[in-house]
């Protein structure tokens, strides 16, 4: 039989560290059956633990190096190889944590994972997803920061890889998938997002269209793709709106819709109550051969916790692996690289051409 599930937790990770960390641990070891692996200074987690009520579900493994929040993702990777980030995703390369939770430096996080898990074949580089409340569905905004830069092909990809997580995640099997965008003209926007949507179009892919901001709240969409630095920007934007929507309200009103309140309520009045009760969790990394959950930095003990039990979630139904086994996502991956890698040769020999044009008309400046 096999034993409990493990969930390996970067404890060094995140603003208040290791002592939030440790406390979202033990809210969380509570309310399921899972053991927590608490990677970090062993130490230093001894002493946080000395504080809180023993819990046989906690288990340390000790990491003597920690990866800074100002540390440059790849640097971090070569350079700090014994760090709780990645001696926690090496527990989880190696089988022995069936997920793993952050809160620490998002550049290393996506570039540990990427380097030790490997990503779906055909996948040029993951994306953060996060779902975002509305008047109907939730809405799944992806990339959420794993990438403050993206081109045309990653922008296709991950329309891709938002809508295997819609399917197997959320139980959508043909879900609308938008392009963020500042108009729905094919002429506005940047190039990236002019090269996805038509990527996307010569490939014959998936029905995708433009979207606006102000309209996701609406139900338009199932999904939203935009490239990272615009997707955590928005999720910040949202985080403030939030906490000034709750500095309006009396102490406790969001809280106090119950069920049966809830039903009786104006679907605004429910979606308001819905996003301002709405705890921060983490945003799984798609596209990683495993379970890996990016936790806020500023995360409560709360949030910890959240991001904890979320991950056995995932973990438990095998969200990952069956996404790397979708042929559907597989066959779309591997048609959008084919057709980039065909645009970029095109490129480079159009390139040549024009050079070596160029360089039969030059007479060394004689006319």
């Amino acid at each position: 039989m096999a034993g409990p599930m493990v969930i390996a937790v970067d404890a060094m990770g995140g603003d208040a560290a290791p002592d939030v960390i440790v406390q979202g641990a033990f809210r969380a070891a509570t309310l399921t059956s899972a053991r927590i692996l608490l990677v970090g200074d062993e130490k230093r987690l001894h002493r946080c633990l000395a504080s809180e009520p023993h819990s046989p579900a906690i288990d340390v493994l000790h990491a003597p190096e920690t990866v800074d929040m100002g540390d440059a993702g790849p640097l971090a990777l070569r350079r700090k190889k014994l760090s709780s980030l990645s001696v926690a995703i090496d527990q989880l390369h190696r089988g022995r944590a069936d997920a793993v939770v952050s809160a620490g430096n998002s550049a290393a996080i996506v570039a540990t994972a990427t380097h030790q898990l490997g990503l779906i074949p055909g996948l040029k580089r993951p994306a953060l997803g996060v779902l975002l409340p509305s008047f109907e569905s939730d809405v799944l905004l992806t990339d959420a920061g794993a990438h403050s830069e993206s081109g045309g092909i990653h922008l296709a990809q991950a329309v891709f890889l938002a809508a295997s997580f819609l399917k197997h995640s959320c139980g959508r099997p043909d879900p609308t998938i938008g392009i963020l965008n500042i108009g729905h003209e094919s002429t506005k926007g940047p190039r990236a997002v002019q090269g996805a949507m038509k990527l996307l179009t010569e490939t014959a892919a998936l029905p995708v269209r433009y979207v606006e901001a102000h309209t996701l709240f609406d139900g338009a969409v199932d999904g939203v793709v935009c490239d990272g630095f615009v997707g955590n920007t928005m999720l910040k934007l949202l985080e403030g709106v939030v906490g000034a929507l709750r500095r309006c309200f009396p102490p406790g009103v969001p809280d106090a819709c119950t069920p049966e309140e809830n039903a009786a309520t104006p679907e605004p009045q429910r979606w308001l109550h819905r996003l301002m009760r709405r705890e921060l969790g983490a945003a799984p990394l798609l596209g990683v051969r495993k379970t890996v959950l990016i936790a806020h930095g500023r995360s409560t003990a709360r949030e910890v916790a959240n991001a904890i039990l979320e991950a056995e979630k995932f973990a438990r139904e095998g969200l990952f692996e069956r996404m790397g086994q979708d042929s559907q996502l597989l066959e779309h991956l591997a048609a959008l690289r084919g057709r980039y890698t065909h645009w970029m040769l095109t490129g480079l020999k159009n390139r040549w051409r024009f050079g070596a044009k160029k360089a039969e008309t030059d007479k060394g400046g004689e006319p």
